[in-house]
């Protein structure tokens, strides 16, 4: 029976993306209209100050800019917007400052609202819809959001960011092979970042490409994904590989950063239970289902364990409570065929008596 993988792959949220700008020296601009400096729980990124393509006459934004601007910017400030020659540009950096503020104090929806007037004004700016994307997102937006990161991508082929986060984005819509495709373009730009390397490890291995996975999983801890997951996702795809004493290795220093981790946990019963060590492995399993009794897979995984054991009471139950977890599992039919063998009374006893005669004869030798 296959081993399903997602409770060893746990891919990090969106917040973590922005640890890995500063890897880039990418840094946020200091060129704001605003001087605020709120902490965020959304992963905006400032870049240079918006361009105008095309100014618009004052007229137009005379009846508005007092309204907007009046409560942040004194009068001499307010004076310099009504004469400049690109009230546009102006008026536009600061609704994109305005709304990345919004953003971060969690005010999403008026942030939405905001950036979108941002890009409005200044359609070229490859950040302004960037961060416009990154608050669709947020909203659960995706369509919307997926297509305002293609547009920074096409308005800067450069911009790293856009790439990343479009590509973890495509496999949160389901469509992990194009996901794959945008990381690797990702990739090429960045080819050492230590993030986008393990998030490409993680989509490899929920296609089961197991031997991608452990390339870019490698490459992650290599340059700086020195966080526990990131072990963990490696371990994991070198155990699918049989390199299981090189997995334990690897899961271990994961477990070291995080020692409470159900997923590395299972990781390592699996890569034990290849070295054919099955009550080790079931204690490893045990340890993770203490940490995260919620995890269907586990269930699974000591299941399996338990009839290698021979113990098939309870292995039987372990995998009923595996298909109560995980109602719509993808091995269900399978799971419900070897519950009904081992619901077998015949087949039951005749593995006792097996069991029975192997331990006899170890307690002679």
């Amino acid at each position: 029976m296959q081993t399903l993988f997602t409770s060893s792959v746990k891919s990090k949220s969106t917040v973590r993306r922005v640890a890995s700008w500063a890897a880039f020296g990418l840094g946020i601009s200091s060129m704001l209209l605003l001087n605020l400096s709120l902490p965020g729980s959304l992963p905006i990124q400032t870049g240079p100050p918006m361009q105008s393509q095309q100014p618009a006459g004052r007229n137009s934004l005379v009846q508005t800019v007092s309204q907007v601007l009046t409560p942040h910017l004194g009068t001499m400030q307010l004076a310099y917007v009504y004469n400049s020659r690109n009230p546009d540009q102006l008026f536009g950096n600061f609704y994109y400052t305005l709304g990345t503020q919004l953003a971060a104090r969690g005010q999403l929806i008026p942030a939405e609202e905001t950036l979108a007037k941002a890009i409005h004004l200044l359609p070229n700016d490859a950040y302004g819809h960037m961060n416009y994307a990154i608050v669709l997102e947020a909203l659960q937006k995706y369509p919307e959001a997926s297509a305002e990161y293609l547009k920074a991508t096409q308005i800067n082929p450069q911009l790293v960011q856009a790439w990343y986060s479009l590509g973890l984005l495509q496999d949160k819509m389901g469509n992990t092979p194009l996901g794959i495709q945008t990381l690797r373009h990702a990739i090429d730009l960045a080819p050492n970042n230590g993030f986008i390397n393990y998030d490409l490890g993680v989509l490899y291995a929920k296609q089961s490409d197991y031997r991608n996975s452990a390339i870019y999983s490698k490459k992650a801890v290599e340059n700086g994904g020195d966080f526990a997951e990131a072990y963990n996702n490696y371990g994991y795809a070198l155990a699918q590989l049989g390199q299981y004493a090189e997995a334990v290795k690897m899961v271990d220093k994961s477990l070291a950063l995080k020692p409470d981790s159900a997923a590395a946990l299972d990781s390592k019963g699996f890569a034990l239970s290849g070295m054919g060590k099955p009550q080790d492995a079931l204690t490893s399993y045990l340890d993770a289902l203490r940490q995260d009794p919620t995890i269907g897979e586990i269930y699974l995984h000591i299941a399996q364990t338990y009839e290698k054991l021979q113990n098939n009471s309870k292995a039987l139950k372990s995998y009923q409570t595996y298909l109560q977890m995980t109602p719509d599992a993808p091995d269900k039919a399978a799971v419900e065929a070897r519950i009904k063998q081992l619901g077998n009374p015949a087949e039951n006893k005749a593995t006792e008596v097996k069991a029975g005669q192997t331990k006899a004869g170890e307690a002679k030798k």
